[in-house]
């Protein structure tokens, strides 16, 4: 009986992490291939004093299906964003499934409450601390979106539409020069 429950506390260990780890892959495939597609922020507060510096995204109503529609849809689904020049979205359709043009993407959300609010994962982006004057301008989420719309924040970008990246060689909060590798 020892012996079985040995086996098995082993094969729930390795279902766990082979979850976890074919999770992990999952994302990291849409990072590597997925489209890049930058979603317009409402200004937050950028500073939380339990979680740190991290900036809570709330995304700008030209994302998202109009407030009317939105009491009409399912709890999950997926809808189609329009692309610009920039990877700039903005909503174009509810999702049919039907095939998609080449400058448009589709992105699932969850309905979150009764009134229409929208989640599309990616709602808070944390950053190192210190760094909040940094991201504090950011204008745009950065996601990479793959075919089905799965999705993941890869950074935050300023009003010149590229990502914002913390200087190579900075001072840490005891003043002292720290290189990052």
């Amino acid at each position: 009986m020892k012996r079985f429950a040995t086996w098995l506390v082993v094969a729930g260990a390795v279902v766990v992490l082979g979850t976890a780890n074919y999770t992990i892959w999952q994302r990291q495939q849409i990072v590597d291939h997925g489209r890049p597609v930058l979603l317009e922020l409402r200004p937050v507060d950028p500073r939380s004093l339990i979680q740190g510096d991290y900036m809570a995204l709330a995304y700008a109503e030209t994302i998202f299906p109009a407030a009317d529609e939105r009491s009409q849809l399912p709890r999950r689904g997926s809808f189609i964003v329009t692309l610009d020049a920039d990877s700039v979205a903005t909503f174009a359709r509810l999702d049919t499934g039907g095939s998609l043009a080449a400058n448009e993407a589709r992105i699932k959300y969850k309905l979150v409450d009764q009134r229409g609010g929208m989640r599309l994962g990616a709602e808070s982006y944390f950053f190192q601390e210190g760094q909040a004057d940094l991201f504090a301008d950011a204008e745009f989420g950065v996601l990479h979106v793959d075919d089905a719309g799965n999705s993941v924040l890869i950074g935050l970008a300023g009003e010149n539409k590229l990502i914002i990246q913390a200087p190579e060689n900075e001072t840490g909060p005891d003043g002292a020069r720290q290189d990052r590798d």
